[in-house]
């Protein structure tokens, strides 16, 4: 791509316009606050000053990220938690500007849903023969070690335009947990949790994902750090060397050790585990440590019931059971895991829940359950026909405000005089915290 072309994207990404879109599809009310502490409200009490000073600074090459606001999330007690990055929403609008800038200039870099990567591992397995094995390698700390030379090589092979590229370097070089005043730089890595986050690590990963992705000897499948190798069982200890070496001398990232249980190779016909899934010749289940997690949740909401909350946490329950759609998202356990053969897993989490319940005195509350084996029946031959899978894009005024009270029983009546908007915007924000607290229960079932 030429200085031309990529000016002009990059023109047209930060135009009023452009800005003015994001805005209006990327923030909300319920957006999370950065350093600075600024809201929706604050944000945006002069949109047209806001639009102008992105417009014109991120143009001239000379816009300047706040520090970013550190969040941890807790990933299990053998795991280290997760740095999460939450810039200001300033910063929020300027970085969607520069992530549909560069999916528009690496459009094979657009980072997949993690579905299709699923499914491609499925047919890996389903055309394996006796003579193959699997290699799984994991790559450590993956975000963090992503070296800002290289990735800026690599972006400098189609991005001409200085400003861009200026942009970009301010984005990742931005610290987490600072303070505005420290001026801190981060070095070595790229932020987790931003909108550019992904398209960057596809981005430092295709010269590795075309040379392995055309190889003749290698089916090769990668998500994000967690890599699936199939090739003749006789060179897989080879194979696998050749990559651990080929990703420290390109791109300075390590693997996990070999036996690590993160990195392994696996004959065929044994059990592998990967993103969460465990496959085992034709046979494709959930990990042992997903169900567990899950069971843990759903034995948590049962241990809680009382009477004064019954009806909410069999809708939390159910929840659980069979996810639901939001803002055209499909969230939820069991649209992860959707792609499964494997029944067992499904009844005996069905039979967890009955037990469960006899052992707090409610057994008659069984009847009111959604079940695992229906939920994923329907998600699988009938979803977008099922009444069974929450809809909450479909949602009328009427059920939006039941489901609110129901939530939060306080605010009942307190709702009816407000307009549709104000009611939708506030059933959404409601939703969206019960969403994120099923995400957990998914994000549980990676590595």
């Amino acid at each position: 791509m030429n200085i031309v072309a990529s000016k002009d994207l990059f023109l047209k990404n930060f135009s009023s316009l452009a800005i003015r879109e994001v805005v209006e599809s990327h923030v909300s009310q319920h957006t999370a606050r950065g350093v600075d502490g600024a809201g929706y409200d604050v944000t945006l009490r002069d949109l047209d000053q806001l639009v102008s000073l992105i417009e014109n600074k991120a143009v001239a090459g000379s816009y300047r990220f706040s520090p970013y606001r550190e969040k941890l999330i807790l990933k299990g007690a053998e795991s280290l938690p997760r740095k999460v990055s939450i810039p200001t929403i300033r910063d929020r609008i300027t970085l969607r500007c520069l992530n549909n800038f560069l999916c528009q200039v690496f459009p094979d870099c657009k980072p997949p849903h993690a579905h299709p990567i699923v499914s491609k591992a499925i047919r890996s397995f389903a055309e394996a023969s006796s003579a193959d094995a699997f290699i799984k390698i994991d790559v450590r700390s993956f975000y963090d070690h992503i070296d800002h030379k290289i990735l800026l090589c690599q972006l400098r092979k189609r991005i001409k335009f200085e400003p861009a590229l200026i942009l970009v370097s301010g984005a990742i070089s931005t610290a987490t947990g600072a303070r505005v005043l420290d001026k801190k730089c981060n070095p070595l890595g790229v932020p987790q949790g931003l909108s550019i986050s992904n398209i960057l690590a596809s981005i430092y990963m295709l010269a590795i994902d075309l040379e392995y992705g055309s190889r003749l000897d290698i089916d090769y499948v990668r998500y994000v750090d967690d890599i699936l190798l199939r090739t003749n069982s006789r060179e897989a200890g080879l194979i696998a060397g050749q990559f651990s070496k080929k990703l420290k001398r390109s791109r300075k990232l390590s693997t996990h050790p070999m036996g690590s249980g993160k990195t392994s190779i696996s004959q065929f016909g044994e059990s592998v585990s990967y993103l969460g899934y465990a496959f085992q010749a034709k046979s494709v289940s959930v990990r042992e440590a997903s169900v567990k997690k899950m069971m843990t949740s759903l034995m948590r909401i049962i241990a809680g019931i009382n009477d004064n909350n019954v009806e909410k946490s069999i809708w939390r329950l159910n929840l659980r059971v069979s996810g639901c759609r939001i803002q055209g998202a499909n969230v939820g356990w069991l649209f992860y895991f959707s792609q499964i053969n494997d029944h067992k897993v499904l009844v005996r989490l069905d039979r967890q829940i009955k037990s469960r319940l006899s052992e707090v005195k409610r057994p008659d509350l069984y009847r009111q359950c959604k079940n695992f084996v229906k939920a994923h029946r329907e998600i699988r031959t009938n979803f977008k026909g099922t009444p069974y899978v929450f809809d909450f894009d479909a949602f009328s005024r009427a059920q939006m405000l039941d489901a609110i009270y129901l939530i939060k029983p306080d605010s009942k009546g307190k709702l009816d005089r407000k307009t549709d908007r104000e009611v939708k915007s506030i059933f959404f924000q409601t939703m969206y915290r019960e969403a994120k607290d099923m995400e957990r229960d998914t994000l549980g079932s990676f590595s």
